[in-house]
């Protein structure tokens, strides 16, 4: 899955069931680690974020702090891989 194609907005991913966005969230997040971008980190950032914003999802608030602890997370990643991508340096590579 490439995350520019299936990047949606955040308004349309709130449209689709929890439980696929958590199976995206899972595939994108594999994908990262095999090829790190900015724009992978982010379209994962936009999937969490949906997930906050879900209706029939994070009704609990332990669940909720910890989908926003996963946001600052890749949100603190995509910052970091903006910055290799400027300096030219991809980072470690598996």
């Amino acid at each position: 899955m490439s995350a520019l194609t299936h990047h949606l907005e955040l308004d349309d991913l709130t449209r689709l069931e929890a439980s696929h966005l958590r199976r995206r969230l899972a595939d994108l997040i594999h994908q990262y680690v095999r090829e790190r971008s900015v724009a992978l980190a982010e379209t994962i950032l936009c999937h969490i974020e949906a997930l906050c914003l879900h209706p029939t999802d994070c009704r609990e608030p332990e669940q909720l702090c910890a989908y926003r602890r996963l946001a600052c997370h890749w949100r603190c990643l995509a910052d970091v891989q903006r910055l290799r991508e400027q300096q030219g340096d991809s980072g470690w590579r598996p």
